[in-house]
């Protein structure tokens, strides 16, 4: 093949995705799919006698993609282009053709245009698929792993639980769920999801914010905070099929969720109600699901809408989108709904165009202890908050 037709270029999502593979966190799938595989698969959402719901292909678009994979036979060896970069290589093993449609209904349950997210993906599928054993620069999860073994081994963990979060934003709610999680397991992984597209709430800001909670308020020795390398594969309907797979393979007993977990739900097959949590007993992953939280304004704190005696209309519900849109109009929201810190750190991430009148203002109404210190925006909106619980004056 000539040089110049053995470039395969492929997204930062993908690279991620074959990451996951390599690594082992997809078991039982560990590398990409040849034509009879993806065949079986789609028949049976099997591979190799255990569930995995769709087909683990690599099938990248582009008119220069196309051209190369037409031309390539078994054999050639490619290099895998990420944003100008080499990050790899793939020995072709097989080329074939797959149903873009079919493809994306797999994954996203609709191949519907008016589906945002199943469109953006139909756009970055190609007709032609590739298999092959490749090798790829991307070592963040194998780091991840270590992690989780040094930590287990630190605390001798015989059980490991994990917990996936999205936090925008992180509140009362989600603290509750971890020091619930610590009390029932030796370790906790917190499986945060980092998604690839620009997202209103910046990844880096919400790790910022769940990792203040649990320096300064858990056992930290024994909970991690990670990543989840939130790829357009949990992006559908198989959400949570992927995500008890890939937290077993971090070495997890328990998978716990919310009530408002993405992909809690049933579906109907041959005539039955099938219960999504249900078709997890294969995975051999124990399910824990969290009743809902509330905070009453009868009995002054957090409780469990199952266990509350006081009806609805007593209960403040700690609804995320709700939330948001305080944050949206700049409102700091009420401390039983999020830690004054914590809407600090949003407050400032999402406006920091406001910086230098905050400064101004800071000066006027923050007392100080004598000390000059390098100002943040931060420090504007926990003063305010300080100022909103001082005493009347008397």
């Amino acid at each position: 093949m000539k040089t110049q037709n053995n470039l395969l270029y492929i997204d930062k999502e993908a690279l991620a995705t074959l990451a996951m593979a390599r690594d082992g966190l997809l078991k039982p799938v560990t590398s990409l799919m040849n034509r009879q595989e993806t065949i079986e698969v789609n028949k049976t959402g099997l591979f190799k006698g255990e569930i995995f719901p769709f087909p683990f292909i690599l099938a990248p678009s582009g008119k220069r993609n196309k051209q190369v994979l037409e031309t390539a036979i078994k054999g050639d060896i490619l290099k895998l282009i990420c944003n100008n970069e080499e990050v790899g290589m793939i020995t072709v093993d097989e080329i074939f053709t797959i149903n873009k449609d079919d493809r994306v209904k797999q994954i996203y349950g609709t191949n519907s245009e008016s589906h945002l997210e199943a469109n953006d993906t139909a756009k970055r599928l190609g007709n032609l698929a590739i298999c092959g054993e490749y090798t790829i620069e991307f070592n963040d999860i194998k780091e991840h792993i270590q992690q989780i073994d040094q930590m287990a081994t630190n605390v001798e963990a015989k059980s490991i639980s994990a917990l996936i979060l999205s936090g925008k934003p992180f509140h009362r709610v989600h603290e509750r769920l971890i020091r619930s999680a610590m009390d029932k397991c030796d370790m906790l992984i917190i499986l945060l999801k980092k998604p690839y597209k620009d997202d209103e709430l910046s990844y880096d800001v919400r790790f910022k914010t769940i990792e203040f909670f649990l320096e300064r308020f858990v056992a930290k020795d024994r909970v991690l905070l990670l990543p989840l390398e939130n790829t357009y594969i949990f992006g559908g309907v198989n959400e949570l099929t992927l995500n008890a797979i890939v937290s077993k393979n971090y070495g997890a007993d328990t998978l716990l969720l919310g009530q408002n977990h993405t992909g809690l739900g049933a579906y109907w097959d041959h005539n039955q109600l099938i219960s999504r949590v249900d078709t997890l007993e294969k995975i051999h992953i124990r399910i824990k699901l969290f009743n809902e939280f509330v905070y009453c304004n009868k009995c002054t704190t957090l409780v469990s809408t199952n266990t509350c005696s006081h009806g609805s209309h007593h209960h403040v519900k700690y609804d995320k989108d709700t939330i948001m849109e305080l944050f949206r109009l700049g409102i700091i929201p009420p401390s039983i709904l999020i830690r004054k810190e914590i809407s600090s750190m949003v407050l400032a991430d999402l406006f920091p165009e406001r910086k230098e009148k905050l400064e101004r203002i800071h000066q006027n109404i923050s007392t100080s202890a004598g000390v000059i210190d390098v100002f943040k925006s931060e420090d504007f909106y926990d003063g305010l908050m300080d100022l909103y619980h001082t005493s009347s004056l008397t």
